[in-house]
């Protein structure tokens, strides 16, 4: 089963034929289409319902739907066992500085560890919001699911795509929000 949907991708994606339109198969993109699996390969083959509203609409929701899209998304929020909101600001710097984790710093600015990217809004000082309640709820469902506040906005949606645990996404917010975190005392990289 899983080889019929790894050629059905394969398939669907084409030869590198230099048409408009045509996916070019890398060898490293094989070798990731292939060590993902069945359910990689099913996540490029179908969209799911929000997604293919942002693309019917090209990522510009119409107020009509924009209020039942927010709350729909805001459902799908879950939160850590225990209700903490903010959990070891070190796991989050591990997380937040690593690619292969939450590799934040790629889009945003902030980071004491790495250069930070220009894709999404600078991060720096963020932990100058303070640790209320509020705050940190903000935080914590952004990162879970941004598009319960920036609809169909290209950040990713850790929680709700299971690319962290809502314990890991408690860590980034504490590395954010944390007065003794190194994310706020020491200065950010910059280019």
């Amino acid at each position: 089963m899983r080889r019929f949907y790894l050629i059905a991708l394969l398939a669907f994606l084409g030869p590198a034929s230099g048409q408009p339109g045509t996916v070019y198969i890398t060898p490293e993109l094989q070798r990731l289409i292939q060590a993902g699996g069945q359910n990689y390969a099913n996540a490029l083959l179908r969209q799911a319902p929000d997604q293919a509203l942002c693309s019917i609409h090209r990522n510009r929701l119409p107020p009509e739907v924009l209020g039942s899209f927010i709350e729909e998304q805001r459902r799908l929020i879950k939160y850590p066992e225990g209700g903490r909101l903010m959990g070891d600001w070190k796991r989050g710097e591990a997380i937040y500085n690593t690619l292969a984790r939450g590799n934040c710093f790629s889009c945003h600015v902030g980071s004491p560890l790495n250069i930070g990217g220009n894709v999404g809004p600078s991060l720096e000082k963020y932990g100058q919001r303070g640790t209320s309640e509020a705050v940190q709820r903000y935080t914590y469902e952004v990162i879970y699911n941004p598009w319960a506040y920036f609809p169909c906005t290209v950040m990713y949606r850790f929680g709700h795509g299971g690319l962290l645990k809502p314990e890991e996404i408690a860590d980034v917010v504490a590395y954010l929000l944390d007065p003794s975190s190194d994310f706020n005392t020491k200065p950010a990289l910059k280019r």
